[in-house]
Order: C-alpha cells, then sequence, then structure tokens
C-alpha cells in the first residue's frame, strides 16, 4: 500500500550504532530498505508502571516455550498478579519476580531499604 508523506513529515538519518530517542506519541514510520543491508532496530517503551501494556499477551502462557522461561521473564511478557497491572511492577514487592531476584542479587538502591525482608 502506498502511503502519502504526511505534510512536514521529516526523514530521519542514522548510522549504524546510533541511538535515537522520541516520545512514542509522535506519528512514525520506518522506510522501505533498498539496501544490502538489514537492518536491525530495537523499540523500548518507557513509561509509568501502571499503564497497561498494549501487546497482546494473553495466548502467551499456551505457547510450548512458555514453561522453560523464568518467572522474572513472564513478567516482562506482561504476565505476574492478577491481570489488573497492580502486581507487574512493585506495588505488591512480595510477589513481583523482577523485584525479588534484584534483591537475591543485591541490586536494589542501597539508599532505599528493601520492602521486604
Amino acid at each position: 500500500v502506498e502511503w502519502p508523506q504526511p505534510e512536514g513529515a521529516v526523514q530521519v538519518t542514522v548510522n549504524p550504532g546510533d541511538v535515537l530517542f522520541f516520545d512514542r506519541r509522535l506519528w512514525h514510520a520506518r522506510s522501505d530498505n533498498y539496501s544490502d543491508f538489514t537492518r536491525k532496530v530495537v523499540f523500548v517503551g518507557y513509561t509509568y508502571r501502571w499503564i497497561a501494556i498494549r501487546d497482546e499477551v494473553a495466548d502467551l502462557p499456551r505457547q510450548p516455550w512458555w514453561n522453560g522461561i523464568t518467572p522474572v521473564q513472564r513478567q516482562l511478557l506482561g504476565h505476574v498478579g492478577d491481570g489488573t497491572g497492580d502486581h507487574s511492577w512493585g506495588h505488591y514487592p512480595e510477589t513481583t519476580p523482577l523485584y525479588g531476584e534484584l534483591l537475591s542479587r543485591g541490586l536494589l538502591d542501597p539508599e532505599h531499604p528493601p520492602l521486604i525482608p
């Protein structure tokens, strides 16, 4: 499907290894790659912990690989607690896998005492 370029659009070009930060609410799209090089990109969404994920993750526990991943990996894929989002990122640290893992490795900020023993 051909999409017309919006008025005022700006093409952003970067070099391999560059990092580009932008507000995800900006209208953005990729361009076609006509080069001989494969382009790879990683999008990392950072937001408040009470924001619910948009990805469709309900079917993940039925995947054959699901039982082979750790509780932290499940949390990062959107599955922890009761599904309301309150458990996902630390409102209840005693049941939050990532918090427990960081605590067990001594990786929590020493200026702030652990919330759980």
